[in-house]
């Protein structure tokens, strides 16, 4: 029997509307906690969505390409970010964050409340004021209950290193615990950082840790390692970087120390659900 084109169109336009429909049903809370650490190339950014729905977005990647993954991840019409991340001023972690702060309602932004003229960070700040976001300034002794079971732990960086020299070392570093999970998020702190950190006496173990500074020689130390204890790493890393991340001895100690890892410009996307 030959269908004819209308006919044709009509299951077409029917097919379309039953994915996209699809497409947002899996998108609906689901009582699970969603980790995204989104392949933005050399740079980081990581997209939260908590068991009700509550959407945190971490740092902004080195260009626009977020903006691609927030549409694959958030429904269609949701237009809306309840907290936005900014783990340190270097372009590489805010690119996007600027536009982010246009095309979305953010409910809230979260600083290491440091002191940078990098033209990006300048403009989000200028965004931040032009809307009226609030903004919180990260404190060790205040973590961030997102009232679902959700917390953010945050652990660094305290009053001493928020200004330091080396922006790398003033990165928010926070835990993201939901019942018995722990995923430690630690931006681009390098050993000093690493080491401080330790002092402080603060818990950092996680089933999961998102490497520091991208795997840099100057950062995963082996007892940092050892203090967080993961039995997973994911490396935000662009293929061909010029940085040599990650590089050869930190991927050694990694394999010392038995703990996997996943590198987003091997596998991409890194999804993972608890």
């Amino acid at each position: 029997m030959k269908i004819s084109s209308p006919y044709r169109l009509f299951l077409v336009f029917g097919a379309i509307i039953t994915l996209l429909a699809l497409h947002e049903l899996a998108l609906l809370p689901d009582g699970k906690l969603h980790v995204r650490f989104l392949d933005v190339g050399q740079g980081d950014s990581i997209f939260l969505i908590t068991p009700s729905g509550k959407q945190v977005l971490v740092d902004g990647g080195p260009d626009m390409s977020t903006f691609e993954h927030l549409g694959k991840y958030m429904p269609f019409f949701d237009r809306s970010i309840d907290l936005l991340v900014l783990t340190h001023p270097h372009t590489d972690h805010l690119a996007s964050l600027p536009e982010v702060t246009k095309r979305y309602s953010v409910g809230r932004i979260l600083l290491a409340g440091t002191e940078a003229t990098a033209s990006r960070y300048l403009a989000l700040l200028n965004e931040v004021k032009e809307q009226s976001i609030p903004v919180s300034i990260v404190d060790p002794a205040n973590d961030i209950d997102l009232g679902d079971g959700a917390v953010l732990d945050i652990v660094w960086p305290t009053k001493s290193f928020r200004n330091d020299k080396n922006l790398n070392n003033s990165s928010v570093v926070m835990r993201v615990l939901f019942a018995d999970q722990s995923i430690l998020l630690t931006g681009d702190i390098e050993e000093e950082a690493e080491d401080a950190l330790l002092e402080t006496g603060a818990d950092i173990r996680s089933l999961v840790l998102k490497a520091p500074h991208h795997g840099s020689q100057t950062s995963s130390s082996s007892g940092f390692l050892l203090a967080v204890n993961p039995i997973k790493t994911i490396i935000s890393v662009g293929e061909e970087n010029g940085f040599g991340h990650p590089h050869p001895e930190t991927i050694s100690r990694y394999f010392d120390l038995n703990i996997p890892m996943l590198e987003t410009r091997d596998v991409g996307t890194v999804s993972l659900e608890f």
